[in-house]
């Protein structure tokens, strides 16, 4: 039994907007993502941080990237 309830990625707009990277690249939003967003600057900061990571500026495709991750 979790502790926390898992959350929606779309119970906010503005959570709709963040959680869309996943839905777009893996096609679902991770449990550790909705259960962060009972705390949303937390979720917003690491949604940011894996846009920055996915980010392709660099020689790493964000293909091998995913598979490292």
């Amino acid at each position: 039994m979790p502790l926390l309830k898992l959350l929606n990625p779309d119970h906010s707009p503005e959570n709709q907007q963040l959680t869309k990277i996943f839905k777009e690249t893996l096609e679902f939003c991770p449990n550790l993502v909705c259960t962060m967003q009972h705390r949303p600057a937390i979720s917003k900061a690491f949604i940011n941080f894996n846009k920055a990571v996915m980010a392709n500026e660099g020689k790493v495709t964000s293909a091998l990237k995913r598979m490292t991750a």
